[in-house]
């Protein structure tokens, strides 16, 4: 719950059923909507008393309308949630659901949970990040494991000679992790020691590698997508990138500019959009789409179930066909679930990633029924020896044996397709490309290669936005889904193919 200096909390309300508080059966319910909508203009504050017939004095308390999703949609409020009882049997005809927040769904990198103590540190091990040709990089995140089952260690960034210092008890190393943020290949090494001004040389990404997603996916060979088909992403925003084409989107960030779509910075919706539609030095799965960004990420923070509530309702309002949600927490949300059914009620199938908690079960709102849930695999091969994916292969294997459900994944029966997800070439702000890792990564490449097969349907684009064309778009995409031989709980159906 978002709490303010004043200890007040922020609510959302929602009608009993659905999200259109027009199609309320109460009057009163109604018209205390349309007194919102007003102060919803001004974000302003009111007394619940002053509203209520006749004149109730235990109701005098302040609510503010803080948001609101159209005229006849969820309302955010904010109030003192002492009085959360008192608007409850004020009007009952209204769900008050709390305002949550939820995650990117990518891959955490490791890090260090015990430091070593300063009268414990024996070595200062200056180690030292170059390119191939041994020129300094900055910016390198190193990660020294002395003890990997508690997370003792020590961990730095380099500096602009590329040298990261590891304060440690001793030289012998169980797990070292280099990450680096694009351009760059990380590194996993296990069982080694680190000798004075140990130097670690980085692989350039090319843009010509053969990853998981392009062993799978031979995008530079498939035509452009001609039909109509609209994607939304929902997440950090998108671009700008030379290799990405943004049809259009809107931030829904609060006290952001609502035409600020373009990535936070972060680069997470820059390399989803690009596994989706990149068109350049790398090709997207489905290059041809309309891609449509909707920001709900603010810089560093989680997004709001608020926000992304209304990102929903924009795709809809933006005729997208499919939603593409590379995020996720432990807890059903009731008011996502309202808008995702909104969605899929008109007509859009939205695809979730299942989560990245290391086969913990499928988070939401991948496991909700009415998304479409992807899991992560990988492939042995397809990335660079000791680079940092090698630490994420981990049984089962598949019925080809180089094929892996990454260590990451989560799973469970909710599982509905599996896709590339392990260490994934894309786009990244200001024209960069990055590897990672991740369900936000396999999520998608599953929806990339939805909106190709969904092109190749003229008829089932141009169906009424109702349930059916939602129902009939999944039956269709169940005939290119294959079996990897993971298991069900692993892969659901398998994944999606071409044919």
């Amino acid at each position: 719950m978002n709490k303010t200096d004043s200890q007040e909390t922020n609510f959302i309300l929602l009608p009993v059923t659905g999200v259109s508080i027009r199609a309320e059966g109460n009057p009163e319910v109604v018209s205390f909507v349309e007194i919102l909508n007003e102060y919803a203009k001004a974000k302003s504050r009111f007394k619940l008393s002053a509203i209520t017939v006749p004149p109730d004095p235990q109701n005098d308390f302040e609510i503010k309308v803080v948001d609101s999703i159209n005229d006849h949609g969820a309302k955010l409020i904010r109030m003192n949630d002492e009085h959360l009882a008192d608007l409850r049997f004020s009007y009952p005809g209204l769900r008050i659901l709390p305002e949550t927040f939820f995650n990117l769904q990518v891959y955490k990198r490791k890090s260090v949970e015990v430091k070593v103590k300063r009268r414990d540190v024996n070595n200062v091990i200056p180690v030292c990040i170059t390119n191939q040709n041994g020129e300094p990089i900055e910016g390198i995140t190193v990660v020294a494991f002395t003890d990997h089952y508690i997370r003792k260690g020590a961990s730095g960034i380099s500096n602009a000679k590329g040298i990261v210092k590891l304060k440690l008890n001793t030289s012998k190393v169980e797990r070292l992790y280099v990450y680096a943020n694009h351009s760059y290949w990380g590194i996993y090494r296990k069982n080694f020691t680190l000798t004075p001004l140990f130097s670690i040389k980085l692989n350039a990404i090319s843009t010509d590698y053969k990853d998981s997603l392009r062993y799978f996916y031979n995008t530079n060979k498939w035509p452009i997508i001609k039909n109509k088909v609209r994607v939304g992403v929902i997440d950090t925003g998108i671009g700008p990138h030379s290799d990405l084409q943004v049809a259009g989107g809107k931030n829904l960030v609060a006290d952001e500019r609502d035409d600020d779509y373009f990535d936070n910075g972060e680069g997470h919706g820059t390399h989803v959009g690009g596994i989706i539609a990149a068109s350049g030095k790398i090709r997207g799965v489905a290059e041809g789409v309309e891609l449509m960004s909707y920001r709900v990420f603010p810089k560093g923070r989680a997004a709001s179930n608020f926000d992304i509530m209304k990102a929903i309702h924009q795709a809809i309002e933006d005729d997208c066909h499919l939603i593409n949600m590379s995020f996720g927490e432990i807890t059903m949300d009731e008011g996502l679930v309202a808008y995702i059914n909104e969605a899929y009620n008109k007509g859009i199938l939205c695809f979730a990633a299942n989560g990245n908690e290391n086969s913990s079960t499928v988070n939401f709102p991948a496991a909700h029924s009415l998304t479409i849930a992807v899991s992560a695999m990988g492939r042995k091969g397809t990335f660079p020896a000791r680079s940092a994916q090698t630490g994420n292969i981990k049984s089962p294997f598949g019925s080809d044996p180089k094929n892996f459900i990454a260590d990451f994944s989560n799973v469970g029966p909710e599982t509905d397709l599996t896709a590339p997800g392990v260490g994934i070439i894309s786009t990244y702000p200001n024209n960069l490309y990055a590897v990672m890792d991740g369900t936000s990564m396999s999520c998608p490449a599953a929806i990339g290669l939805a909106a190709r097969l969904l092109a190749e349907r003229p008829d089932l684009l141009q169906m009424p936005q109702i349930q059916r064309r939602a129902d009939e778009i999944t039956k269709y995409f169940a005939k290119y889904i294959r079996r990897m031989g993971f298991g069900a709980s692993y892969e659901g159906n398998g994944m999606l193919f071409t044919y």
